[in-house]
């Protein structure tokens, strides 16, 4: 799924940010994710970012998303080592951050397309890549954080909690 093209590749918002602080699932965008034709019918290992709002979630993921293309597609052509990283003046793409005090995420996003790894098994996987709104910013209730925290809990084989100090 993670092929030659990247370039169509983008964030998903999978759980969206209601007024009345509500979320609700996007349906329709998760189903464009998991029920790709390369990814429907392998086990899927989400790594997912939280943590407080501002303190570099879609930055470090961002950093992933190089390394799994490096790694993971043919553009990429399975870089190993420091390779991966890149020019340090290269710009990082994929999930959006910017430096302030306003929050850039709401929600829960997803990562649009999924990248086909080999577990020491034998067996493919599909890892996605989630990001989450951040916890703790100026118009999230405890509940608002609770809620997106537990929901990418329970949906994450591998969950960062993301400690700027």
């Amino acid at each position: 799924m993670a092929g030659d093209d990247q370039t169509l590749a983008e964030p998903v918002q999978v759980v969206v940010a209601k007024p009345k602080h509500q979320f609700e699932l996007d349906e329709e965008a998760l189903s464009r994710v998991l029920l790709h034709t390369e990814v429907k019918d392998k086990h899927v290992v989400v790594v997912s970012v939280a943590g407080a709002f501002r303190k570099g979630k879609s930055f470090l993921l961002d950093f992933f998303l190089r390394y799994m293309k490096a790694k993971y597609t043919t553009v990429g052509m399975g870089k190993s080592g420091g390779e991966w990283i890149g020019a340090y003046d290269a710009p990082l793409e994929g999930f959006a951050w910017r430096g302030g005090s306003d929050r850039e995420t709401t929600g829960i996003l997803m990562w649009s397309e999924a990248f086909i790894a080999t577990l020491p098994t034998g067996e493919k996987v599909a890892v996605v890549l989630m990001d989450t709104q951040g916890a703790f910013d100026q118009e999230s209730t405890v509940k608002d954080c609770a809620t997106v925290f537990a929901l990418s809990t329970m949906v994450s084989s591998v969950q960062i909690y993301n400690l700027s100090q």
